[in-house]
């Protein structure tokens, strides 16, 4: 089967499309034939050997964790699914999904079906991002009705969704981004806009009950300023994680900060599947790749300049 590997951690460039074995599923497993992938900014750290996932990772390696596709095959104690069924969800994370390719193997307890009003594109764009939005919004924040919440980089591929699931709680959403994406940002549920390429929102957000952050550094400090005492603050970038400044800014301010690790659950997939089919949960599509376009894909994510998800079209 065609897939993309690393044979070394590094730059764009070292991924590589080549042909290898394609896999067998055990009798607990399913095999998907691959649709669409999506592209996420861990993928793009794992590659470069920064993330601490690169760490435990065996080369050469096939990169990827968001899939779209039919089962091809199920093994014989799989009862939740059949041959042709269509399905997406978050496989393998926090290990190897391995969805670059045009076959993979999954857990079929981490998938979901793929309601028919939806596209393979918008399957595939969910998966991560959403869980990620979707477990920082209600069970890390604690998101209720009436609260003020912030969204750092709220046009990105998290940002967007976290929006919509704060909404969907009933809170009062700000978010920040640049001017160009304030038509996209209000209706799917930003509240108040910032522009933060003209102003700071530490200067016009005030007393939120949480707040969302994706950056860290910087970023990450200046967002104390915005929160309650008592309030929440998650921090989504796992290589800022016990950044002892922040640490003691949170202490300053009274926040409880906490750098969440994304777990893969099919039956949150399954309720994000039914808000899709429902029309309640917009997923926006910034690019489309062709596999053999992998390397132009995590450079696309890496100019942290895209408006919500980056996908790459397997079959």
């Amino acid at each position: 089967m065609k897939a993309a590997i690393i044979n070394r951690f590094g730059p764009p460039e070292v991924l590589e499309i080549t042909e290898t074995e394609k896999p067998v599923p055990n009798d607990n497993e399913v095999l998907i034939k691959i649709k669409f992938t999506g592209i996420n900014p861990v993928d793009t750290k794992v590659r470069a050997g920064t993330s601490g996932m690169s760490k435990n990772l065996r080369l050469p390696a096939i990169l990827g964790w968001d899939v779209s596709g039919t089962i091809e095959s199920v093994g014989k104690n799989v009862s939740e699914f059949k041959t042709g069924d269509e399905v997406f969800g978050c496989i393998g994370f926090p290990g190897l999904g391995k969805t670059y390719a045009e076959f993979t193997l999954a857990d079929p307890k981490l998938l979901t079906i793929k309601p028919s009003n939806v596209s393979f594109e918008e399957a595939a764009a969910v998966p991560l991002a959403g869980l990620t939005a979707y477990q920082a919004i209600n069970e890390h924040l604690k998101i209720s009705a009436g609260q003020k919440v912030l969204v750092q980089a709220a046009a990105g591929g998290v940002g967007h969704l976290a929006v919509q699931f704060a909404k969907l709680k009933g809170a009062f959403v700000a978010g920040t981004a640049s001017g160009k994406n304030e038509d996209f940002l209000r209706p799917i549920g930003v509240d108040q806009f910032i522009n933060y390429k003209k102003e700071k929102f530490e200067d016009v957000f005030k007393n939120a009950d949480a707040v969302l952050e994706a950056m860290g550094g910087e970023i990450l400090y200046r967002s104390f300023s915005c929160v309650k005492r008592g309030g929440r603050m998650v921090c989504l970038p796992s290589s800022t994680k016990n950044d002892p400044k922040a640490i003691e800014l949170a202490k300053q301010h009274d926040v409880e900060l906490i750098w969440p690790m994304m777990h893969p659950d099919g039956e949150e997939m399954k309720l994000i599947a039914g808000l899709l089919e429902e029309k309640k949960l917009l997923v926006k599509i910034d690019k489309i790749f062709a596999l053999d376009d992998i390397i132009e894909a995590h450079k696309a994510i890496e100019t942290h300049s895209t408006v919500g998800k980056v996908i790459v079209k397997i079959d």
